[in-house]
């Protein structure tokens, strides 16, 4: 496939055992829709455990939390029980520097205390430490009994005594009581710290945990994203390649794709189009060569009559020629006296003599120009002459007709440089055609210099061209319509011919007509022809 060639990282993933789960996921029998909707729904239910995963994380992170609070506040009660301890020997002490027993009043609040404290402790203590909280509650009460009898003895001024109490008995049991005391504070100390090396293992397992989870989840999103994309892509890369064959002229192709779903479908309406265009293309290939072998038949055949045409035309204007000349004879009296009764139909016979060679004319120069064998004299001829020898061959006719035969020619015209000959051919192709077709008013015929080229132009107020017609007045063997044929006569190569000298000169003629009102021909050539031009 072409992304394949350009894309290695995807040709190489497709030919791991993705390709297979790509392929699986094309064959499943569900529309584009649905498959889509599956990996949004995949997409967005890692989404959902990421974060599930993560709000436990939290929880079990801030119940670490409460774990590490209570610890630390169970080594500041052990802070606290030491610090009552040694309230309890101050004011001891205290008492028997001022030999007042209200002092020793006060040993006894800060033994209620140190019981409270004592008693928070014990709560949550473990078994280890609850024997040495229970030593410390025993010798708390002894020392509260020493306590009490100092202050018998305080109360009674036996001061010696009760200093010597006091140092003998209190001071051992306290210090006793402080070394257990240190105990539990040094087993609370142990304890937070075990709990905040646990608490920070587990933190960094769960942060290890969650991190693994979401590189899992971005893989699984990047896999399923994978799959079902190019699940979609490898058909519409196969379509494009189809369709590029196709665009190519190449119709023999298919697209092989093993999707179920939409893509299928238009695969396979694919191969049923490349199917048919591939016989339509058979078709059109054997119409081509019928038709390339026809056309050179006719091309043959078209060379044979141009090639017949003009040898017949030939033929047939040397008899008619002599035709003309012993009528013309006759006519002068040169075989003598011609009888009145038959100088008119000899006449008519030299008239329609003459309409048949100019037919002829018409037809041989069809033929030469067909045959390619037409070629212009071309030389130097005077515009104002040209156009002097047009009316003067027309006038006649236009007279018969009643009609105006007017000439505009630019004054001071140069000298051009063409074949005359066929330049007044076509204008009394043209000027004829005119006369032939106006009933009454007038034929002009002008000439003016545009830049480099001439422009002739005929108008008349005859008739006029159809709109619809006016593309096919120069084609062979045509006229209007076959009314003006029969009313007008004629075989319709005039216009045919003279387009063809036309563009021998390199020029071109085109015309302007409205129904009922006339029409103008122009036709341009430049003002001195450099070669004829091959039509």
């Amino acid at each position: 496939m072409r992304f394949e060639r350009t894309d290695p990282v995807a040709a190489f993933l497709l030919r791991t055992p993705l390709g297979s789960l790509v392929r699986g996921v094309a064959r499943m029998r569900m529309s584009v829709q649905h498959k889509l909707l599956a990996g949004f729904l995949l997409v967005t239910l890692l989404f959902i455990l990421m974060g599930v995963f993560s709000v436990q994380t939290i929880r079990r992170m801030s119940q670490h939390t409460d774990w590490l609070d209570e610890a630390h506040h169970r080594v500041d009660l052990s802070h606290q029980l030491q610090h009552s301890l040694a309230m309890q020997m101050h004011l001891t002490g205290m008492a028997l520097l001022v030999q007042d027993e209200t002092a020793l009043a006060n040993i006894l609040r800060e033994n209620n205390r140190f019981n409270d404290t004592l008693a928070s402790i014990e709560q949550q203590a473990p078994d280890a430490e609850r024997q040495i909280i229970q030593k410390i509650r025993t010798g708390q009460e002894e020392a509260m009994t020493v306590v009490a009898d100092i202050a018998n003895l305080v109360r009674d001024g036996k001061l010696r005594e009760a200093t010597d109490l006091q140092l003998g008995r209190e001071d051992p049991l306290y210090r006793s009581i402080d070394a257990l005391v240190r105990e539990v504070v040094q087993h609370e100390n142990v304890r937070m710290a075990t709990l905040r090396e646990s608490i920070d293992s587990a933190n960094y397992r769960s942060l290890l945990v969650m991190g693994a989870f979401a590189v899992a989840s971005v893989l699984v999103a990047l896999i399923g994203g994978f799959v079902i994309s190019w699940a979609f892509i490898r058909p519409v890369h196969a379509a494009d390649a189809f369709l590029s064959d196709v665009a190519a002229g190449r119709f023999g192709g298919v697209v092989d794709v093993p999707n179920r779903d939409e893509f299928g479908a238009l695969a396979a309406r694919l191969n049923e189009t490349a199917r048919e265009l591939a016989r339509l293309d058979a078709d059109q290939r054997q119409t081509a060569d019928t038709l390339r072998a026809l056309n050179m038949q006719l091309e043959q055949a078209s060379q044979a009559k141009s090639e017949f045409l003009a040898n017949m035309s030939h033929e047939l204007r040397t008899p008619l020629n002599a035709i003309l000349g012993f009528t013309e004879m006759i006519l002068d009296d040169l075989y003598g006296e011609v009888p009145a009764e038959l100088k008119e139909p000899l006449a008519d016979i030299q008239t329609n003599g003459k309409h048949l060679l100019r037919l002829i004319n018409d037809v041989l120069d069809l033929s030469k120009i067909e045959a390619g064998r037409m070629e212009l004299a071309v030389s130097d001829y005077s515009v104002e002459d040209v156009i002097a020898t047009v009316r003067a061959s027309l006038r006649s006719i236009a007279d018969d007709k009643g009609l105006e035969l007017v000439t505009e020619v630019e004054p001071n015209l140069p000298d051009a440089y063409g074949d005359a000959k066929r330049i007044t051919q076509c204008l009394l192709n043209l000027v004829g055609n005119a006369l032939k077709f106006t009933h009454q008013g007038r034929v002009v015929l002008g000439v003016e210099r545009l830049g480099d080229e001439l422009r002739y132009r005929v108008s008349d107020t005859g008739i006029g061209i159809p709109a619809d017609q006016l593309d096919e007045v120069f084609a062979q063997f045509r006229q209007v319509d076959t009314t003006t044929t029969r009313d007008f006569g004629g075989t319709g190569l005039g216009l045919s011919i003279t387009k063809k000298f036309v563009e021998m000169h390199g020029g071109r003629i085109w015309v302007e007509s409205e129904l009922g009102k006339g029409s103008t021909f122009y036709f341009t050539i430049p003002l001195r022809v450099e070669r004829a031009v091959s039509v």
